[in-house]
């Protein structure tokens, strides 16, 4: 089997994977709440507005930082959002084990893509040592 199709074999085993279903079960429900709209909105609105300030060479006020950091709190407030980050972040995990893995693998190490004698922890079943 040539590396593509070992990608292909990784890309659909990733493509049923809980995780991204869980992510994407989130991003539905976060995407039909109004009020996660909302703020979602507000909050890329402000966000643009903040990149042009600075993009201008301007320091953003003690203000508009205060408006950031309360935007970020009620987005996380939001449970449907809050969900949503949580489930990509666990997506974004074994993304990140796969990485390690593969640079692992790449660098001439075992291949399992972990740096600690606990293998628990990086889903390697403890047989990289």
């Amino acid at each position: 089997m040539s590396v593509i199709d070992k990608a292909k074999e990784l890309g659909m085993a990733l493509s049923s994977s809980n995780e991204l279903k869980e992510m994407r079960d989130a991003e539905m429900m976060m995407m039909q709440n109004p009020e996660a709209q909302e703020i979602i909105k507000a909050f890329n609105e402000k966000r643009e507005m903040f990149r042009e300030v600075q993009k201008q060479g301007q320091e953003l006020t003690e203000s508009q930082k205060m408006q950031a950091e309360e935007l970020e709190s009620k987005m996380l407030d939001n449970p449907y959002i809050f969900n949503f980050f949580s489930a990509q972040q666990n997506f974004e995990k074994i993304l990140e084990q796969i990485n390690a893995i593969i640079g692992d693998a790449i660098g001439g190490g075992s291949g399992c893509g972990c740096d600690s004698d606990d293998c628990g922890s990086c889903g390697c079943d403890g047989g990289c040592h």
